[in-house]
């Protein structure tokens, strides 16, 4: 069974939707990274009804979900065999550091906002998201810091494969706090803080064809691995690179786009004549949400295609995780000058 990617919508320091992300692409012009300035989270209106706390990383998720499904793609789907994969690299961190700081620091224990609660448990937006919008199929929530967006995707590719779902929305998230900024400046990490969401409608080849939905891009691969010494980080991607060809039946030399975390792609053989696309040098470091932006770039980048090199192409995604992991997703991408459906 062909996996594919039906339908894109995102939010990024470039603008809320897939539209100013693909002009940073296309343009290679950075944007300062930081906030969604585009997306404000409003306090709900006074409808006499209880409302469930709506932190900003949970807001995103739910906004997002929300563009993508507001085309009605999942609509001819039964909403048990609707699934939901989110991920996020510091989902409830924040919210948890604030209850415990209140704990300690206020009159009583005691005296702590309740409405944190939920949103310092992790799978508070993917819930939230399967109320919202009618997803009765399996929903998880997953974390693996920088691969998290491509382990949520290998989730959903599963949940398929097993017959668990008909289609399933999967995607990252991750939002810009002091907090994670204090973080990751106290582990030595470079780059340009920066928050956003960007999911993904996955679904078997033959039913988005069935229902009229462009294929965007096909999951011919995903690998991972872990290495305990940093210095053998490469040669790990290197493995892992390799049984992504293996199993899509390719060699290097067939990459036309390569989409790099970092700069790892100068260790790998054979890459030298594909396009390089570094979505953290465009738009920023998203963190959680970094693995499913270049992605998202991916298949965006379809667009810059030159001849021969938009429907087809094969494009490669790597992350390298100083924590100890590695991964890479190899896509068969589509010219979405032909695909006039590529979600918001």
């Amino acid at each position: 069974m062909d996996t594919v990617i039906s339908a894109v919508a995102l939010m990024s320091p470039a603008g809320v939707g897939v539209g100013p992300f693909r002009e940073a692409v296309r343009s290679g012009t950075a944007v300062p990274g930081g906030p969604v300035g585009d997306f404000h989270v409003a306090e709900p209106p006074a409808t006499g009804r209880a409302v469930r706390l709506a932190d900003r990383p949970s807001a995103m998720a739910l906004a997002t979900v929300g563009a993508l499904l507001d085309g009605g793609v999942a609509d001819r789907c039964p909403p048990a065999r609707r699934g939901l994969v989110l991920g996020s690299a510091a989902a409830g961190i924040d919210q948890s550091m604030t209850l415990t700081r209140d704990s300690l620091t206020r009159p009583r224990p005691d005296n702590v906002n309740p409405a944190l609660v939920p949103a310092c448990v992790m799978n508070y937006a993917s819930a939230q998201a399967a109320i919202e919008f009618d997803l009765r199929g399996p929903n998880a929530t997953v974390t693996a810091g920088r691969l998290t967006g491509l382990a949520a995707l290998r989730y959903a590719r599963r949940l398929l494969a097993a017959g668990r779902s008909d289609a399933v929305v999967c995607g990252a998230y991750e939002d810009l706090n002091e907090r994670r900024v204090a973080i990751a400046e106290a582990a030595g990490v470079r780059g340009v803080p920066a928050e956003g969401c960007c999911v993904f409608l996955v679904e078997p080849g033959e039913r988005a064809r069935q229902h009229g939905r462009a294929v965007l891009a096909e999951v011919l691969a995903l690998e991972t691995g872990v290495f305990a010494d940093p210095g053998e980080a490469f040669d790990v991607l290197g493995s892992a690179v390799d049984r992504a060809l293996r199993a899509a039946g390719a060699d290097p030399s067939d990459v036309g786009l390569l989409v790099p975390a970092g700069r790892e792609d100068a260790r790998l053989p054979g890459l030298g004549k594909a396009d390089v696309v570094r979505p953290a040098e465009l738009i920023g470091d998203t963190h959680g949400a970094a693995a499913a932006f270049q992605v998202a770039a991916a298949i965006v980048a379809s667009d810059t295609a030159g001849p021969g090199g938009g429907g087809g192409r094969l494009a490669l995604v790597t992350v390298v995780e100083p924590d100890g992991h590695v991964g890479c997703c190899l896509l068969r991408t589509r010219r979405q000058g032909d695909n006039k459906e590529t979600g918001t």
